[in-house]
């Protein structure tokens, strides 16, 4: 496959070396594993995905399959998001119209954090926001902690901040107490803390009070190995790293050191096409977004 693949670069695009065209194959065909990682997880009964082999499906895997299909480039290499209606429906099950949450499951205790999910993965798989409206209004009166209001923005994101039904200041309140709270070593936590504040004022059209104390802590806290941890953690994981780099994807500034970066997601991949959110585990959704992701992110701001 892969002589016929570059024979058939080299021809659509004739200014690209022997090289170049090779390694555009790998990520190719890397890519293409990742996708089958992917369409293995699909419950072809609910048309939901799960986030392991062994899981169940589940709105949040289901959100992040579609997330991670999407950075993956799946249209672009012609594999088009198995049974898109089917998973849209799924979602919409998941959806409480009394209270105007979703669950994680159908039928399942409707919380701030599958709402905030709900939400993004309704807008991507391309429901009309009428179907889901009140999901705004129980976000808005349910969202109370950081962790909530975080993802809460990235909900509001995904609906258009110009478009949020409700006055966001309560929220940036949160935000602010939790900023002024005695903050951790950046590279024991305060590069994730720092990532995820800086990451969601700027996702609602916010810039950070200082701008530069916070690419210093971003900057500190990457590890020798490349990627950021969780405070207390010896070693980074792929979430922690994805925080961080969505920080620095909205400032438009790239990591120290870029090619570490780089190194550290090549070591979560597996045999089977997935990632780990660490080097060594065992392959999820959550892996494969992350580290699609960040790709893309490390490709763009390389590019400036």
């Amino acid at each position: 496959m892969r002589p016929l693949l570059t024979c058939a670069l080299l021809f659509l695009v004739p200014s690209l070396s022997l090289a170049q065209t090779e390694e555009t194959v790998k990520d190719i065909q890397a890519r293409l594993e990742s996708l089958k990682f992917v369409a293995s997880l699909h419950d072809s009964e609910s048309g939901a995905y799960k986030a392991t082999p062994e899981g169940k499906p589940s709105l949040r895997a289901t959100s992040t399959a579609v997330r991670a299909w999407k950075y993956l480039g799946g249209e672009n290499l012609g594999s088009k998001f198995p049974e898109k209606a089917k998973a849209a429906a799924f979602v919409m099950s998941c959806y409480d119209r009394n209270t105007g949450g979703f669950a994680d499951v159908p039928r399942g205790r409707p919380d701030v954090i599958a709402t905030a999910i709900g939400v993004m993965a309704a807008i991507e798989l391309g429901i009309p926001k009428e179907n889901f409206a009140k999901a705004m209004d129980y976000l808005k009166q349910n969202a109370e902690s950081f962790e909530e209001v975080r993802l809460g923005a990235a909900a509001v994101e995904a609906w258009g901040v110009k478009d949020c039904p409700f006055d966001l200041k309560p929220w940036f309140k949160i935000a602010d107490e939790f900023g002024m709270g005695k903050g951790l070593p950046p590279s024991n936590g305060g590069a994730r803390e720092t990532g995820s504040l800086v990451a969601m004022w700027l996702r609602l059209g916010r810039e950070p009070p200082d701008r530069l104390a916070a690419l210093d802590i971003l900057y500190a806290g990457q590890c020798a190995t490349g990627g950021w941890a969780k405070a207390g953690a010896k070693e980074p994981d792929a979430e922690t790293t994805y925080r961080v780099m969505r920080a620095f994807m909205l400032l438009k500034e790239k990591p120290k050191d870029p090619a570490k970066v780089r190194e550290f997601l090549a070591k979560c991949r597996n045999a089977d096409g997935g990632y780990g959110t660490k080097p060594g585990e065992a392959s999820t959704v959550g892996g494969v977004y992350y580290v699609a992701i960040i790709t893309k992110w490390l490709n763009d701001l390389e590019k400036k």
